[in-house]
């Protein structure tokens, strides 16, 4: 039961890292990372590889994948995705489910601690030093 918690944590994780790494754009930066590679490892067998970075970086050179990406990003500029908080918060109140009901209050107690003699608690190393401390 317990691996099985947290192997939907990890999942959980796992796709909240996906989904604010696609939300923020990443995977246009990936691919203009790859697109960037891609040019340099292509304008180097025409020439250097200085000459290569710069024909990269200086912009008058473009790619297929660079067009596409400068494109979808200001594509994505245009048609924002989230919907103004005033908005969001007239549609909340507006909505007849609007009413939170109140917490269910019961009392609590920890429970008591275990009692532990304060000689075992503090106990001295074993003498002599075990050979496996020694190993590692």
């Amino acid at each position: 039961m317990v691996a099985l918690h947290n192997i939907r944590r990890l999942l959980g994780c796992i796709v909240m890292t996906a989904a604010l790494f696609l939300s923020a754009g990443g995977h246009l930066a990936l691919l203009q990372g790859v697109a960037w590679a891609t040019m340099i490892k292509d304008f180097s067998r025409s020439g250097s590889v200085a000459t290569a970075v710069q024909k990269t970086f200086n912009g008058q050179h473009p790619c297929a994948l660079c067009k596409k990406i400068a494109a979808e990003r200001s594509h994505e500029e245009k048609a924002p995705v989230t919907v103004k908080a005033e908005k969001k918060a007239e549609a909340f109140v507006a909505s007849k489910s609007a009413i939170v009901p109140l917490p269910i209050v019961r009392r609590f107690a920890y429970p008591p601690h275990p009692v532990v003699n304060v000689p075992e608690r503090f106990f001295a190393p074993p003498v002599p030093v075990p050979i496996s401390a020694l190993i590692s």
